[in-house]
């Protein structure tokens, strides 16, 4: 039986779970993704997700007070960003809903609180490693063992909302 290709995507830009990260890699074609906040003085701050050249995929729009989840546009489709988080299998875990239905969840590592695992039957990894790439320096890469766009979209997602809960003052000070 033939091993599925392994795909990876490395983290630059700033350590922050929700501005100034920037993803990139190739599977079946270049990937690339960029996670922006702009501050906000007053109401609501947005998280925007951005896709190659500048094409926005995403939306995160929290409330303006305090370390609460607020609703996650892709593609025209609202969701409350709980959909992403939800109370997983143990303790280190939280399931999210993928578009078609499915249930995954990313899983803390026990031996390292940054790293995550994405289910039971690994589809999906995130290490912290400090690296050098084409682009320059990276803190952190995912390997994953699917070519689905939206899926990587989505994982991302779960992904930096799960970082942000777990780390909200590394998230903050971009650390």
């Amino acid at each position: 039986m033939t091993e599925p290709p392994v795909y990876e995507v490395f983290f630059t830009g700033r350590d922050d779970a929700r501005d100034g990260c920037i993803v990139i890699g190739e599977d079946t074609k270049p990937i690339f993704y960029r996670f922006e906040t702009p501050p906000s003085y007053v109401g609501n701050t947005r998280t925007t997700v951005y896709r190659n050249a500048g094409e926005v995929v995403a939306c995160m729009d929290w409330p303006p007070v305090g370390y609460q989840l607020g609703v996650l546009t892709i593609a025209n489709r609202q969701s409350p960003m709980t959909r992403f988080v939800m109370h997983g299998s143990t303790v280190n875990s939280r399931v999210f809903l993928a578009a078609d239905g499915r249930q995954f969840e990313w899983r803390r590592c026990p031996d390292d609180p940054n790293s995550y695992d994405a289910t039971n039957h690994r589809i999906a990894t995130y290490r912290r490693r400090h690296q050098d790439t084409p682009i320059g320096p990276s803190y952190a890469y995912m390997s994953y063992l699917f070519d689905n766009e939206h899926f990587l979209l989505e994982s991302l997602i779960a992904l930096c909302l799960n970082k942000w809960l777990d780390h909200p003052m590394q998230s903050a000070q971009g650390q």
